[in-house]
C-alpha cells in the first residue's frame, strides 16, 4: 500500500503555502505524482498559484501537472481528486475566504481520503504521533485504512473511543490494532466516556494531550443535514481543529 499520487488545492493565501509544503514533503516521501488545482474568480490569483505550484516542481524536481478554472469551485477538485491516492485542502479561513471555502463538498464528492491542513500553525512531519477517532463506522473505518501509509513513521498510534454505543465494549478499537499489528503498525486503544465534553472536544483535547500531529477519522457518519441542524463532530473538528486530519467519507 503506497501513495503514487498527490492532489493539493493551491491559491495565494499563506495557508496554501503550508499546503504545498506538506505536499512537497509527502510528494517526496513517497515518490509521488504531485498535481495543483486552483479554482478562483480572479485571474491573475489563478495565475499566481500556478506560478507558485510551478516553481516547486521545478525546484525539488518532482512531476507533476496543473489544472485551473475560474469559478470551478469544490465540483472541480472533486473531479480531479477521484484520480488520486491522496487530496490536500485546506480549513477554511472566515478572515481570507478562497475559491475552494467548503472542503467538506470535496470530501463527500471525491470518494478520496483527504488531508486538511488548518490555517494557523506551522507544521511539521505528519504521522509521528497519530490519534484515530474510532466509532467503528464505515467512514472511520476508511479513514483508518486510508492513513496506513502515513502511518510507516508513526513512533504513537492511539485508536480513540469516546462513549462507545455497546457499554459492555470497552476496548472497540482492539480489533483495529491487531490489524495495524500485521501492518507493522503498533497501536494502543482507549477508551473515554464523559457527559462534559462533546465528541470533537473529547478528541482534539485528547489529541493535544498526547502531541499528535494527525488526527483520522471518518466525515459525516451522520447525514451533513443533520450535522447542520443539530451539530456535529465533523463540522465541528473542520471549525476548530489546530493539527492536519485525515478524513474519509
Amino acid at each position: 500500500m503506497s501513495v503514487k499520487d498527490i492532489l493539493v488545492h493551491v491559491d495565494t493565501s499563506l495557508p496554501s503555502d503550508s499546503r504545498l509544503w506538506l505536499a512537497d514533503q509527502l510528494a517526496s516521501r513517497f515518490n509521488a505524482y504531485l498535481i495543483g488545482v486552483g479554482v478562483d474568480e480572479d485571474a491573475p490569483c489563478l495565475a499566481a498559484a500556478k506560478e507558485k505550484f510551478t516553481k516547486l516542481l521545478q525546484r525539488d524536481g518532482l512531476q507533476g501537472e496543473w489544472h485551473m478554472a475560474m469559478g470551478g469551485g469544490a465540483g472541480y477538485v472533486a473531479r480531479w481528486a477521484r484520480d488520486a491516492d491522496l487530496v490536500i485542502l485546506g480549513q477554511p479561513d472566515p478572515a481570507h475566504p478562497t475559491g475552494l471555502d467548503a472542503p467538506e463538498d470535496v470530501i463527500l464528492a471525491c470518494g478520496r481520503p483527504a488531508l486538511v491542513i488548518p490555517y494557523s500553525g506551522r507544521l511539521g512531519r505528519t504521522g509521528e504521533y497519530v490519534l484515530i477517532a474510532w466509532n467503528g463506522s464505515r467512514e472511520a473505518t476508511r479513514a483508518a485504512h486510508d492513513a496506513l501509509p502515513l502511518m510507516a513513521i508513526s513512533k504513537s498510534v492511539t485508536v480513540f473511543s469516546v462513549n462507545p454505543d455497546d457499554e459492555k465494549d470497552e476496548a472497540p478499537g482492539d480489533d483495529l490494532i491487531r490489524h495495524f499489528a500485521r501492518h507493522g503498525v503498533d497501536a494502543t486503544s482507549e477508551t473515554l466516556r464523559t457527559e462534559e465534553l462533546s465528541p470533537a472536544e473529547a478528541v482534539l483535547s485528547r489529541a493535544a494531550d498526547v502531541g499528535a500531529d494527525l488526527i483520522v477519522m471518518g466525515a459525516y457518519s451522520h447525514s451533513r443535514l443533520r450535522e447542520t441542524v443539530l451539530g456535529g463532530m465533523t463540522r465541528d473538528i473542520l471549525k476548530h481543529m489546530t493539527v492536519p486530519v485525515l478524513m474519509a467519507h
